[in-house]
């Protein structure tokens, strides 16, 4: 199979806890082609998504973002390490203030 050199697309919105938000900046996404699959990743927030169409690798990240909110922005602040909470701020800092989540 060709494999074609690794791109960039910019996602400006994503699904979160079943409703899609506007992200307050672009969460770039870098895409690349595997044997007969498309590898999604971001170096910020440690994702990497195996998908074998465009559209089903995005709706990965998205999932992959949504169960990060899960485990950092919905859990208690003091349960969370510096890391933990560094991290937390960088998601929550996706979605525009007052958009909730």
């Amino acid at each position: 199979m060709l494999k074609l050199a690794a791109q960039k697309i910019i996602l400006d919105r994503i699904k979160i806890k079943g409703r899609v938000h506007r992200l307050a900046k672009g969460l770039e996404i870098t895409v690349e082609s595997g044997d007969d699959q498309l590898i999604l990743s971001n170096d910020r927030f440690g994702l990497t998504v195996s998908a074998p169409t465009l559209e089903e690798g995005i709706a990965g990240i998205s999932e992959e973002i949504d169960a990060l909110f899960e485990v950092y922005v919905d859990e208690k602040i003091e349960n969370l390490t510096h890391d933990a909470i560094r991290l937390r701020s960088s998601l929550r800092a996706l979605i525009p203030a007052g958009a909730g989540t």
